[in-house]
C-alpha cells in the first residue's frame, strides 16, 4: 500500500455536490471494501486505502454513515477500513484507533469525533504524517487557529440546529403549539448534541410550548431509559419529548410506558428523535414514535470518502454545494428529512437493508432500492 507523503491543504480542494441520505445498526471489527459500481463485489482496483473511524457500532446512525463509505470505495475501486469505539464517550480509544489507522498506512483518515475537544491529538497526528482528515457529523474545536485548514480541511455533515428545529416545530405543532416539553440531550461534550440542544430549545421558546425538563441521555438507549424515568418521578405533566437521537426516542417511549403513560395516538404523549434509524422507523410504523429526523448519513460517508480520494490524488471536484468558510476550511451540509407515519414507508427498507449488512463488511451487492434511495438524496 502506498503512503502519501505531501502535505495537503484545504486550498486545493473543491469538493463534490453536497446533499444527503440514511440510518441503521450493526458491529464490526474493522473491515475493508471496493468495487465497481453496482453488481457483485470486485477485487479493489487500486492500493489506496482510506480510513473510517466512526463513534460506535451500537448506534445505526454510524452504520449508515460507514455504509455509504464502503459503498464509495466500492464504486472508486479503493479500500475503505472501518473501525469504531466501544460507546460514543471513548475519547481516548478514538485517538488510538486512528493512531493504529494511521501506523497501518491509510491515504487518508475520517472520524466521526466522540468528543469535539479531545481528539485534537489524532488530527495532528494525521497532519504530521501527511494525510489528509476529514471531519463527519461531528465538529473538531479548532486549536490551531490561522492554520485549522492544514488540519481540518473539510467538514461533512447535517445543520444540526437546523434540523432539531424543524422537528420540534412540527412535534410542538402536533401538541396544539403549546404544552410542556422534555429534552433529552446527547453526549455533552460533542458538537452535534450541543447544536440539536439548541435546535430544540429555540423552537420551544418560539412557541407556546414549556421545557419542563432536561438532562443528558449520553445518545443511550438504557441510561435514557433510567433518565426519562428520574424526570417522570417529579415531572406529572408531560406532552412531548424531544430526544437528541432514536435510541434515546426508544428509551423514552419505554420510560413513559413503565411510568403508566399513554404513547402515541391522538391522547398519548408525542416522542420523537432523530437518524432515522430502523428501530426508531420501526417504532413510528408501530405508531409509539411520533417522529424521526433524518440527515442523509449514508451520503456523508460516501461525500467523505469522495473528497478523500480526491484529496490523495490532488484533483478538483464539483463544487456543488460546498462552501468555503472564511478560515480556508470547506463544510459540505447534507439535508434533512421529518420521517413520519406519512412517509415511513418510504425510508424502512432502507433501514432494513442497512440492518442486514455487517459493518466494514465488503457490500457484495447494491439493490436497485439503495442505488435510487442514493441517487434521490443526491438530487436533493
Amino acid at each position: 500500500m502506498k503512503k502519501r507523503l505531501a502535505k495537503i491543504t484545504a486550498v486545493g480542494l473543491v469538493a463534490v455536490m453536497a446533499v444527503g441520505l440514511a440510518a441503521c445498526g450493526s458491529s464490526n471489527d474493522g473491515g475493508q471494501a471496493a468495487g465497481s459500481a453496482g453488481g457483485e463485489a470486485a477485487a479493489p482496483t487500486s492500493d489506496v486505502e482510506v480510513g473510517i473511524v466512526v463513534k460506535t457500532a451500537s448506534n445505526a446512525h454510524f452504520q449508515d454513515i460507514s455504509y455509504g463509505a464502503v459503498l464509495a470505495g466500492k464504486d472508486l475501486g479503493i479500500n475503505v477500513r472501518v473501525d469504531n469505539t466501544n460507546t460514543e464517550a471513548e475519547v481516548e480509544q478514538q485517538v488510538t484507533k486512528c493512531e493504529d489507522m494511521i501506523n497501518a498506512g491509510v491515504d487518508a483518515l475520517i472520524l466521526t469525533a466522540d468528543d469535539s475537544d479531545g481528539v485534537s491529538a489524532a488530527v495532528t497526528a494525521a497532519h504530521d504524517a501527511g494525510i489528509p482528515f476529514i471531519t463527519v457529523d461531528t465538529g473538531i474545536t479548532n486549536v490551531w487557529d490561522a492554520d485549522v485548514a492544514e488540519y481540518l480541511p473539510t467538514f461533512i455533515g447535517v445543520d444540526h440546529e437546523e434540523m432539531a428545529y424543524n422537528l420540534a416545530k412540527n412535534v410542538i405543532d402536533q401538541i396544539g403549539g403549546s404544552g410542556n416539553v422534555v429534552v433529552l440531550r446527547g453526549v455533552d461534550a460533542a458538537t452535534s448534541s450541543n447544536e440539536r440542544t439548541a435546535g430544540f430549545k429555540r423552537a420551544i421558546e418560539e412557541s407556546g410550548a414549556t421545557l419542563v425538563a432536561e438532562n443528558t441521555g449520553k445518545y443511550d438507549q438504557d441510561t435514557a431509559v433510567q433518565v426519562m424515568s428520574d424526570i417522570l418521578q417529579t415531572t406529572k405533566d408531560v406532552d412531548a419529548v424531544l430526544c437528541c437521537n432514536d435510541l434515546m426516542a426508544v428509551g423514552a417511549v419505554t420510560a413513559l410506558e413503565e411510568n403508566g403513560f399513554t404513547v402515541g395516538g391522538d391522547d398519548g404523549v408525542v416522542v420523537a428523535g432523530i437518524d432515522g434509524n430502523l428501530i426508531a422507523l420501526q417504532s413510528i410504523k408501530d405508531g409509539k414514535i411520533y417522529g424521526s429526523a433524518y440527515d442523509w448519513s449514508i451520503l456523508q460517508g460516501y461525500y467523505a470518502v469522495q473528497q478523500a480520494y480526491a484529496m490523495i490524488n490532488g484533483e478538483a471536484l464539483d463544487t456543488k454545494g460546498i462552501v468555503q468558510n472564511d478560515d480556508g476550511t470547506y463544510t459540505t451540509i447534507t439535508p434533512d428529512t421529518i420521517i413520519t407515519a406519512e412517509n415511513v414507508d418510504e425510508y424502512l427498507p432502507h433501514g432494513e437493508e442497512l440492518d442486514q449488512w455487517s459493518m466494514g463488511s465488503p457490500i457484495e451487492t447494491v439493490s436497485d432500492y439503495m442505488r435510487t434511495f442514493i441517487e434521490n438524496g443526491m438530487a436533493l
